[in-house]
């Protein structure tokens, strides 16, 4: 299946579990000429976060809407089809949500990253939480996303 997690170009392979070892293999000998090799799941984090991509159980769940999780532009209340939720969908079009997903820098001092479900302080309030973060190589710095109130969801608040 052609697929990526993080919007680059890539592949997920489905295969007998037996031929893992070999397939793997295959796959790292056929790739050394242009220096393929492993990664892990915090590497793909940090280019899914860099990209502001949400992710299911983090930035997306049950309990935020496709309205506060910034996903306006792919959701279309008004289809000629009915659907589930399609009711809910339309009234929550245009209102001031609660909350906003938004993308953060972090200054960690190197310490640790943030890694999701950490409060967000602001004028010693608790006001939001992040979803998940990491390290962001491109960036250089610690990033995450959070859900914040609107006002200071914005820009330099």
């Amino acid at each position: 299946t052609r697929i990526s997690y993080t919007g680059e170009l890539g592949w997920e392979i489905h295969h007998s579990r037996k031929d893992t070892g070999a397939l793997y293999k295959k796959l790292l000998e056929a790739g050394a000429e242009f220096e393929m090799a492993d990664y892990g799941a915090f590497a793909t984090n940090s280019l899914r976060l860099e990209k502001g991509f949400r992710g299911w159980g983090s930035e997306m769940n049950l309990d935020k809407n496709p309205f506060e999780a910034g996903l306006d532009n792919f959701v279309k209340c008004n289809k000629k089809t009915a659907f589930v939720g399609q009711e809910a969908c339309k009234e929550l079009v245009g209102k001031q949500q609660k909350v906003k997903l938004v993308p953060l820098t972090v200054r960690t001092h190197g310490l640790l990253d943030p890694e999701g479900n950490e409060t967000v302080w602001f004028d010693n309030k608790v006001v939001g939480n992040t979803t998940s973060g990491a390290w962001s190589y491109a960036l250089n710095t610690s990033v995450c996303m959070a859900y914040l109130p609107p006002g200071l969801a914005d820009v330099g608040s």
